[in-house]
């Protein structure tokens, strides 16, 4: 029988960070088909979770493939009506999942659904909501200077507007995104061109473009994501950040 949901993890040397993930989603008020693509081959995390988590569906890679091409080696499986990938790093209760799914039946014109994204204190991460520009991208590595830069960031963010209700929006996290699989799979899931970062970017202006439906943030869907920022921390990610930003701007044009 087709499932109402799946979901995907990608592993990556992630250790135990999963398993609060994986007991989130054990939880819910709604069964889920869960997949953990594995890219770190070598790493016995996937065989520890496979009996911590009976049911859960591994699916090993050679290699460190990407972020993208990781989430992509499910969609010669799924049957689901809905597909959840979320990071390793995140937390949702019980209800989440159940309530994200009524409100897109509800709502059949809505491709995917984000959520509110929350600190670990219960303060909110303010991530984009608009489509990449190079201003926006600016905002992001100079906000602490102040000024027009972190005016730009709120605007990039949404920051400077008190969102109270579901908005549409040009840009859905993929620290934890829902979609209808059948759109996922028309889109022929992530662009596999992107290792890391921005795929996420892209897979939203995909669906925008081609107007498989709409983009919603809801804030009263929220989740606790421990976001550990590699981009901006280390030398290897800022440089990952780029490359796949001049990707973003090569193919679809770069705006200011």
């Amino acid at each position: 029988m087709p499932t109402m949901l799946s979901a995907c993890i990608v592993l990556y040397h992630c250790g135990d960070e999963v398993i609060q993930a994986l007991r989130c989603i054990q939880n819910a008020d709604i069964a889920v088909t869960v997949y953990l693509s594995d890219n770190s081959p070598g790493d016995m995390t996937a065989d520890r979770l496979r009996w911590m988590f009976p049911g859960v569906k591994v699916l090993p890679q050679e290699k460190n493939i990407g972020f993208g091409r990781a989430n992509n080696a499910v969609l010669p499986f799924l049957d689901s009506k809905y597909h959840l990938m979320l990071n390793p790093d995140v937390a949702f209760d019980p209800g989440l999942l159940s309530r994200m799914i009524a409100y897109m039946e509800e709502h059949p014109a809505i491709a995917i659904l984000t959520p509110r994204v929350l600190n670990e204190d219960g303060s909110e991460q303010f991530l984009p909501k608009k489509r990449i520009a190079v201003h926006y991208l600016l905002s992001g590595l100079f906000e602490s200077a102040g000024g027009i830069f972190r005016r730009w960031r709120q605007e990039f963010t949404m920051a400077d507007t008190q969102v109270n209700h579901p908005v549409p929006v040009e840009f859905a996290t993929g620290c934890f995104l829902l979609i209808r699989t059948e759109i996922f799979r028309q889109l022929q899931g992530f662009d596999p061109r992107f290792f890391l970062y921005q795929e996420d970017s892209d897979l939203s202006r995909r669906v925008l473009e081609r107007k498989l439906g709409s983009i919603v943030y809801h804030p009263d869907m929220c989740i606790t994501h421990r976001w550990a920022r590699e981009n901006t921390r280390t030398f290897r990610g800022r440089m990952r950040q780029i490359r796949s930003v001049c990707k973003y701007f090569l193919k679809w044009g770069i705006t200011w």
